[in-house]
C-alpha cells in the first residue's frame, strides 16, 4: 500500500512539473483608455483599449475576451469578444473591446467605469496544444482596471452646413484650369 502512494504521488509532481513546464507567462493587459464612441438618449457605445505586452521569446495567439464593465450606479455590461490577434514574440499591441451601457449621469463623460475578465490565448507549445485538445489546459490572462470615460475623436460632431433640415457634404472648390 505504501509503494502505490508514493507512484501516485510521484505521478502527480510528475505531471504537475509537466503542465508548468509547457506553460508560458501569461500576456500582460492593461486598460489605457475608455472612449464613448457613439451616444443615444438611451444608451453608450464605448470602446475599452488595452495594452498588450508578450514576454514570451514566441508569438502568442489571442482567442476570446470574457469580460465586464460597471458603473458607478450600477449598470453592468457583460460580454464575449472574438480577439483574433497575435501579439508578437517580446512585444507590445494595443486592442480595442466594446461595451454599450444604459445612458446615465454615471456613464457619461468624464465619469469612471470599471473592467474586469479574462483574456484566453493558446501556449504555442506542442504539448500545450495536445493538453488544450483534450480539454486539460485552458490558458486565461485576467485583468482589471478602470479609467474616465472620454470622447472618442470619431465621435465628434462635424460641422456641415444644413440646407431644410438636411445635411450638405463641404467640398473645397475645384481648381481653375488654365485657358
Amino acid at each position: 500500500m505504501r509503494t502505490s502512494s508514493r507512484i501516485f504521488s510521484s505521478a502527480i509532481v510528475v505531471a504537475a512539473t509537466t503542465l508548468a513546464s509547457c506553460t508560458i507567462a501569461p500576456p500582460q493587459v492593461t486598460l489605457t483608455s475608455i472612449r464613448r464612441s457613439a451616444s443615444s438618449p438611451q444608451a453608450n457605445a464605448y470602446e475599452f483599449e488595452f495594452a498588450l505586452r508578450n514576454t514570451h521569446p514566441a508569438p502568442v495567439e489571442l482567442e476570446t475576451w470574457s469580460y465586464s464593465v460597471t458603473a458607478a450606479d450600477g449598470s453592468t455590461y457583460g460580454g464575449s469578444w472574438a480577439a483574433l490577434a497575435v501579439i508578437p514574440a517580446e512585444s507590445s499591441k494595443s486592442l480595442v473591446i466594446p461595451a454599450v451601457l444604459d445612458a446615465t449621469a454615471q456613464t457619461g463623460i468624464g465619469a469612471t467605469l470599471a473592467v474586469s475578465g479574462e483574456l484566453g490565448y493558446r501556449d504555442p507549445g506542442n504539448l500545450a496544444r495536445l493538453l488544450r485538445q483534450m480539454g486539460l489546459l485552458k490558458s486565461r490572462s485576467t485583468f482589471a482596471g478602470s479609467a474616465t470615460i472620454q470622447v472618442a475623436a470619431s465621435s465628434a460632431a462635424a460641422t456641415t452646413p444644413t440646407v431644410e433640415g438636411g445635411s450638405v457634404p463641404v467640398a473645397p472648390p475645384a481648381p481653375a484650369k488654365p485657358d
